[in-house]
């Protein structure tokens, strides 16, 4: 009974505790010396001194790089939370495949519970794992069979794997530009078109993984995602090249730094991928979005920022009854779906609607008393020709010149 407690209480008190960093993250006042966000700030500077010196290990080749015999290719970010590197990831892929090569995706598998160090999750055909083992990330592109899939703790060892047995000529690294430990060819960087560098703090007092300085050396592209759906109608290559317009003074002078380098505008655009009604699934409704409009929803998802989910429903119409906010890479529990019914029961909601992230973690015998939809994300470019032009070039120029 006192176990059972004391477990209770730790995990009260752990989930307390993520919610007060989490709210710090974005907080923009200076904070008090002696305040729990002064103590992060604490720690903060602690942590971007551990991260210069694993940095400066690099460059000074204390620390080396090992490569692949493949061009290689990482999406990532220099900020935690979500700023759409798995959309960005399968778009490149399917890009790829489009132009004729045999790319294979590899992650870390964040909260994936796979034994050993590496986990063919996808062969680009089957599915072999499902998203508690692999992780959601990597469960997610494999359920799109547009290429193999291979996750690992280390990556080096994750794309030996991935050569050994499916001899890609092109290895995508989902969230990779902090993984230094492997060379590669290409590094697209992403930042939230609305909020580039949060609060331009470090980790944990904001959402900043290293120095932007640091990260204008190793980049080689950027790509803005969020950006206005207006900007889908401005494309010309000239309004693309164009700076993203950011917040003033300090925000805009960090952003300076990476003023030399090509960037790219998308859009994240929603779309119903699948529909559960409560007697039979409809796997793929080719339902368009306006047909949430006017409709009482009831909105539950676990992402990196809930807010931008709600906003989006919001956008296309949906009156939102609520909307059930769990956290990132939750684990969701029978007791949950219970809850979710219960509440669309009781706000008389016509739909229940969710993530596509979340949809893999739904177990399928679970009964819906009300309409469910998965709302899924694209990535959409300002300017596809531009960015399927910058891909090609850099990918042909190290095949010619070896890699």
């Amino acid at each position: 009974m006192f176990e059972n407690g004391f477990k209770k209480w730790f995990k009260n008190w752990k989930n307390n505790l993520e919610l007060r960093i989490e709210n710090a993250l974005d907080q923009t006042d200076r904070p008090s010396w002696f305040s729990f966000e002064g103590f992060l700030f604490l720690v903060s500077i602690i942590y971007i001194q551990v991260i210069r010196l694993h940095l400066w290990m690099f460059e000074k080749k204390i620390l080396t790089q090992k490569a692949l015999p493949c061009f290689v290719i990482s999406i990532g970010n220099i900020t935690v939370g979500g700023t759409g590197k798995t959309p960005m990831t399968l778009y490149i892929a399917q890009t790829l495949v489009r132009m004729g090569k045999k790319p294979v995706v590899v992650s870390r598998g964040y909260k994936g519970q796979y034994q050993g160090q590496t986990l063919v999750v996808s062969d680009g055909n089957h599915v072999f794992a499902d998203s508690k083992t692999a992780g959601d990330e990597p469960y997610m592109l494999a359920q799109k069979k547009i290429c193999p899939v291979v996750v690992g703790k280390s990556r080096f060892k994750a794309g030996q794997i991935a050569i050994e047995n499916f001899n890609p000529d092109v290895i995508i690294l989902d969230d990779g530009f902090q993984h230094l430990g492997l060379k590669r060819d290409l590094d697209f960087v992403l930042f939230d078109d609305s909020n580039p560098l949060g609060n331009t703090r470090y980790l944990p007092s904001g959402r900043l993984r290293e120095p932007v300085q640091t990260a204008a050396k190793r980049a080689h592209a950027l790509v803005f995602t969020r950006c206005p759906l207006e900007i889908l109608s401005l494309a010309s290559s000239a309004e693309d090249a164009m700076p993203t317009p950011f917040a003033k003074n300090r925000l805009q002078s960090l952003m300076a730094h990476f003023n030399a380098l090509p960037e790219f505008k998308t859009c994240h655009v929603p779309f119903v991928c699948e529909q559960i009604l409560p007697d039979k699934p409809l796997p793929n409704p080719g339902i368009d979005m306006e047909y949430l409009k006017g409709k009482k929803a009831l909105l539950f998802s676990g992402l990196a920022g809930n807010a931008s989910f709600y906003e989006t429903l919001d956008r296309y119409g949906a009156i939102i009854v609520d909307h059930l906010e769990f956290k990132d890479h939750y684990r969701y529990k029978r007791a949950d779906f219970k809850k979710i019914n219960t509440l669309a029961r009781q706000k008389e909601a016509d739909i229940i609607l969710t993530t596509q992230k979340d949809r893999v973690k739904i177990p399928e015998d679970i009964k819906w008393e009300t309409q469910l939809a998965v709302i899924g994300i694209q990535i959409q470019f300002q300017t596809p020709e531009r960015f399927l032009s910058f891909l090609n070039q850099k990918i042909n120029f190290n095949q010619k010149t070896g890699f």
